[in-house]
């Protein structure tokens, strides 16, 4: 922002009034609220914005351009395929001054776009969030829209699946879609997390059909078995949290910390979960990078890792069998 003028910076020629213009008009020359007037001004000045700060971007859109436009467009409740259209459209003064508002707080104090709306995309889906869970992305989601074939032969077949630390219940909800026989449990030990969960719950129509159990990991499921287990645990390493980017440090530390190696919540999942699963059970978990970290605990354990966007190495899948004879678990009865 421009330095206000003072009466004290100017001398002759320069008389009393056209002091007093210049410091009136001054503070707002650069002022949005009164130098913008369409989608397309908000929207170019959006990107000059961001483009600028030093923000980052990983919560669901690549780059300024597309944060900006998400930002404008889902603000106003425009559907993204008309956003184009509606560039050169005025906005009311009342929009004006919200949208600037959100754009200042994602510029200025780094708060990612999906709590500044209330909402998160993935895989095409909108789910209601707020600082409470993590913000819905999971390579998981991607393997769920193919309904984790070749691995699962009969969607229709499948009769139980966990989703474990489901956070906002995005998973679990993607996964009732796709397994509609199946009797879904999304898990976690966030009741506040387990509350953004009931709301989409609630969103989706699934009050009936999808429970929610507050458990840390399997604390509270005990002597239950699924055909399914899939899960996006805490992962991240304490180097990587103690350097993560203001926008991560929103979100529930719970969700994301995971110890010196990354290990601590997957490697209690791996050797927990055999006893969770049916004899022809799979296990889903996502684990960033931790490939390298996966294998040097558990050399031998057969799991194969699945293709994703992201590459080859953020997402494994383990067969009931395999971790039944790895850890020495007996079968179920």
């Amino acid at each position: 922002m421009p330095r206000p003028w003072k009466f004290s910076n100017l001398r002759p020629p320069f008389d009393a009034g056209a002091m007093l213009t210049m410091y009136d008009i001054a503070p707002i020359l650069d002022d949005p609220i009164h130098n913008l007037r369409t989608i397309r001004d908000l929207y170019r000045w959006a990107v000059t914005e961001m483009a600028s700060a030093d923000l980052s971007y990983g919560h669901g859109s690549p780059d300024a351009m597309n944060e900006a436009s998400f930002l404008i467009c889902r603000g106003l409740k425009l559907p993204f395929s008309s956003f184009d259209g509606f560039l050169d459209a005025a906005l009311t003064h009342h929009e004006l001054v919200r949208l600037v508002h959100l754009i200042d707080r994602r510029v200025h104090d780094k708060v990612p776009a999906a709590y500044l709306l209330k909402e998160a995309w993935l895989t095409g889906h909108v789910f209601y969030i707020d600082e409470r869970a993590l913000i819905p992305r999971s390579y998981i989601a991607e393997l769920l829209e193919e309904d984790l074939a070749p691995w699962v032969a009969d969607p229709d077949e499948v009769g139980s699946v966990l989703d474990l630390c489901t956070g906002s219940g995005c998973l679990a909800i993607l996964a009732q879609g796709v397994f509609q026989n199946a009797a879904v449990t999304g898990a976690d030990i966030s009741p506040d997390a387990l509350e953004v969960a009931k709301v989409n719950r609630r969103d989706y129509g699934m009050e009936d059909t999808l429970e929610l159990v507050e458990s840390d990991l399997f604390s509270n499921l005990e002597g239950r078995r699924f055909d399914l287990i899939i899960t996006n645990p805490p992962y991240v390493t304490e180097r990587s949290m103690a350097a993560l980017p203001a926008e991560y440090r929103r979100e529930p530390a719970l969700a994301l910390a995971a110890g010196p190696d990354g290990m601590d919540v997957v490697k209690r999942i791996l050797e927990e979960a055999a006893d969770h699963l049916t004899a022809d059970g799979l296990l889903v978990v996502e684990v960033g990078d931790g490939l390298e970290a996966v294998e040097a605990l558990y050399p031998g354990l057969p799991i194969t890792w699945l293709s994703v966007s992201g590459g080859d190495d953020q997402v494994f899948l383990a067969e009931a069998a395999d971790l039944r004879s790895y850890f020495h678990k007996d079968l179920p009865c």
